[in-house]
């Protein structure tokens, strides 16, 4: 069930036969929620109800705090869950979901990959940002440490989804960037993905089309509601892709980014994607690990190059860089900490394997370059 409309959190009680009379688990932010100004929609639309609000845990799930996110709702045997709020947020909701029938094993669940047993617990959503598309996907992130795991399960795919808009207004110009940003790498990676399909990339198309034009009026305090609104629905068209093929190399390095440079995730991704982009449309059939070979991705690199608006005689590197430099991000991970060729050299061996191996291209190969190892 879905529904996607500048202001729809207010149509929340179109989903009432799913909470009514139940005892819920509302899952937000910690400032998020009141600052999109979905907390005065959803406390009018569930004044009623027995709630219970879980928000303390950190902005990149950690396993601890699943965990008591799932003893509280056993506990207070929570019959439903609606979460709003980023991906993060969205995250905590399945994890605790898939830990509800997991106690003393959820550790177990994520490294041994594991069946998540289905709680029957429905799960309604709301995203407060324009860029995980946590909500149309049926996997969730979660830290062990600096570790970053995937739980994936078809129970954890929300029942009910609500884009609006209008919550993503709060954010600041940075978060809006890193979260627009977030949602643009997932539908450029998805559509050349080992794993891609022709409904995949017909979403990661989508979504570009939807999403890469208006990103300059979308993070400015002057973004108008039709903006905000086609955004939201261009980050679920990124989640969808990405459900069906999950990402690549860029995401795969990006965590290390994040858990030891505090690089925000969005803006992390996008450090190596404009040099892999650049190796991508440059591979020697040669290099290739899609079976599709180089026809299938030079065809598809050709569309993503149409979409993006880049010039196809001129660096891709050089371009999505000029790109990022326009929106007052920088591209340089020199620039942020990651300054020695050891840091560059630490980054590039803590790759996500399952990622990377999704990715068409052998960048081992390319390693160096994308790094600037040989500098």
């Amino acid at each position: 069930m879905l529904i996607s409309e500048f202001g729809g959190l207010t149509r929340l009680n179109e989903f009432s036969d799913l909470y009514r009379d139940k005892k819920i688990l509302l899952i937000t932010g910690k400032n998020s929620f009141e600052l999109s100004g979905a907390k005065k929609i959803i406390s009018e639309k569930l004044k009623n109800e027995n709630t219970i609000i879980f928000n303390d845990f950190s902005i990149n799930p950690k396993i601890e705090d699943a965990i008591r996110g799932a003893e509280l709702a056993r506990s207070e045997k929570i019959e439903i869950i609606i979460a709003v709020g980023g991906g993060s947020v969205i995250d905590i909701a399945k994890l605790i979901k898939a830990f509800f029938c997991a106690k003393g094993k959820e550790t177990e669940l994520l490294k041994e990959s594991k069946e998540v047993q289905d709680p029957s617990i429905p799960l309604i959503v709301a995203p407060t940002t324009a860029g995980s598309g946590s909500e149309a996907t049926h996997f969730a992130v979660v830290y062990i440490g600096t570790d970053k795991y995937s739980l994936a399960a078809h129970c954890l795919m929300p029942n009910a989804v609500i884009l609006d808009g209008s919550l993503t207004f709060s954010g600041t110009k940075y978060q809006k960037t890193c979260n627009a940003l977030d949602a643009m790498a997932q539908a450029i990676e998805s559509a050349w993905a080992t794993q891609s399909t022709d409904e995949s990339i017909k979403y990661s198309i989508e979504s570009i089309e939807l999403g890469w034009n208006i990103i300059n009026n979308f993070i400015e305090p002057s973004c108008s509601s039709i903006e905000a609104q086609k955004m939201i629905e261009a980050s679920n068209l990124a989640g969808r892709a990405i459900n069906i093929s999950k990402t690549t190399s860029a995401h795969a390095w990006s965590y290390a980014f994040t858990s030891f440079f505090d690089i925000p995730h969005g803006h992390a991704i996008w450090l190596t994607l404009p040099a892999i982009f650049e190796k991508h449309s440059k591979a020697e059939p040669t290099d290739f690990i899609d079976k599709r070979g180089k026809k299938h991705i030079s065809s598809v690199i050709g569309i993503l190059i149409d979409k993006l608006n880049l010039q196809n005689n001129l660096c891709i590197e050089a371009q999505l860089n000029n790109f990022l430099t326009k929106i007052n991000v920088e591209s340089k991970m020199e620039n942020l900490g990651v300054d020695t060729i050891q840091k560059r050299e630490f980054v590039s061996d803590q790759i996500n394997i399952e990622r990377m191996k999704n990715n068409p291209v052998d960048l081992n190969l390319y390693k160096s370059e994308i790094f600037r190892l040989d500098q």
